[in-house]
Parts: C-alpha cells; structure tokens; sequence
C-alpha cells in the first residue's frame, strides 16, 4: 500500500492531520495483510471526515464508522477482515464499553463537568466517545480497555461524587434533547445562509466556517458554503452546537424564503 506523504498532503493539512491518516493507513494494511479486526481511536467528526477522504483513497476493504450506538458523533474507524461480516456490538471481542455514572439526587453536572473530570484522571480524548447527559446523571462511551481503570478511579466530577457501573451499550439512555423553535427568512437555501439563521451568526462568519471544516450536514463534512439544504437536514457546528431545518414555509413579501429551524441544546 502507498503511504507517500504527497497520498496525506492532498486530504490533510495539519502535522498532526498527517500523522492521524498515516496511523488508519496502518490499521488498514495491518488487516489486510494478517487478517484480523483493526481499529483506529475515537475520531471526532472532522477526523472522522479525514479518514473518510482516506477510504476513498485507498479503495476496497471493509471498513465501518461507530461509536457504541447509532449516530454517535464520535465514532471508531473499524477494518474487517474477510472472514467477519458483522462487527462485535458485544461481549469481549467489542472494543467499546460504556460506563454509566450515577449522581446524587439534586447535584447539577453538565457535559463540560463529566469531560473535564475525566481529562483530570489523565485520559486522552481519543480513548472517549460520547458523554450522554441525562436526569441519572451520564453514560460514557469508552475504550474497552480503560473501563476498569473508570470503575476503580472515576469517584467525582468536580466536587460531586458519583457511583460508577459498567453498563451494556444496549442499555445506553439516550438524553432528551432540548429544542427551540426559530423562524427565519433567507435569501437562498445554501449551507451559508442557513447556518448563519440557526447559530445567529453573520453570513461572511459562517462561510468562514464551512471552509474552515467546522460544518457538518447530516454528520458528513461540508466544505462549500453554496451546498444546497432541504428540510430535515441536520447541521452541526463543531464546538457551538447543532440545529436541523424543520419546514420550508413558502416566500415572504420580499420574495425570501421563510423557513422553521430548531436548535437542539
């Protein structure tokens, strides 16, 4: 398999983009050559972008995104051999684990409190999936292979104290999301104009967004601020939040569009 660095150059354009690309590059000829399931870190979603771009590169193989449950924002880029057709979901051949930490009645965590107190235990963020935040406190995706050091270690976020247990992915508790309800016009319905609406924001900083990789529609990387956007797509942008066109109402008197958004969170 090629591993020239021009390959990179051409998807990547950090350093440390490069050397992420180099190491999937690895798993894939490592399963490939000897056999057997290989699998990357957590990737966020602009890592997650980037190996893709990679896999059309490389062409072939089996290879398959997820993160613990079914649109999982952080994911694990996953190489099958040839002899495996399904990917473990379960049981001791699963990478992933989940942890679910249980908080005293009345004490307020936020996903900032979970992440944070985890950075704390000296954890690497690619060793993390998802924090899902609920009423019980949170359920935490995690590499199989630092659950036991949790179940030992994680006692508190901040100063409260939690109960720890190791649950099956299955058992995940999905949180409710919160959601406003926006009502906007528009001139067009390009990928610019509706991320400005959602995120309230200027035009000019959300183009600047998208060509800066921070963009996602329905989870895919978006680099073109004139994409075209229709009803029910979801838009992400990466450290602000996301947001999901509900309706296309029809044109005001000015001729715009009039469009129904949510913002989740």
């Amino acid at each position: 398999m090629e591993k020239s660095g021009d390959m990179f150059s051409n998807i990547a354009h950090t350093q440390e983009e490069r050397i992420l690309l180099a190491q999937i590059a690895e798993k894939a000829e490592v399963c490939r050559e000897q056999c057997y399931l290989t699998c990357t870190k957590f990737l966020d979603m602009h890592e997650a972008a980037l190996a893709a771009h990679l896999l059309k590169t490389l062409g072939g193989g089996n290879a398959r995104f997820w993160g613990g449950y079914d649109n999982a924002e952080r994911k694990i880029l996953f190489f099958l051999p040839d002899w495996m057709e399904e990917l473990p979901s379960e049981g001791e051949d699963c990478p992933i684990a989940a942890i679910r930490c249980l908080r005293h009645k009345g004490d307020v965590l936020s996903h900032r409190d979970y992440l944070g107190s985890l950075m704390g235990l000296g954890l690497r963020r690619d060793g993390i999936g998802d924090i899902l935040v609920g009423e019980h406190g949170a359920d935490i995706v995690v590499l199989k292979e630092i659950a036991p050091y949790l179940l030992t270690n994680y006692t508190k976020a901040g100063r409260k104290s939690l109960r720890v247990e190791e649950i099956l992915l299955s058992q995940l508790i999905m949180p409710e999301e919160k959601i406003t309800m926006l009502r906007d016009t528009v001139a067009s319905m390009r990928l610019d104009a509706i991320t400005a609406s959602v995120f309230r924001m200027s035009r000019a900083k959300a183009a600047d967004a998208i060509r800066a990789g921070k963009v996602f529609v329905n989870q895919q990387e978006c680099l073109r601020p004139d994409q075209d956007i229709r009803e029910k797509d979801r838009i992400t942008l990466r450290g602000t939040g996301r947001g999901e066109v509900d309706e296309i109402l029809g044109e005001s008197k000015k001729g715009r569009i009039v469009v129904s958004l949510k913002r989740f969170g």
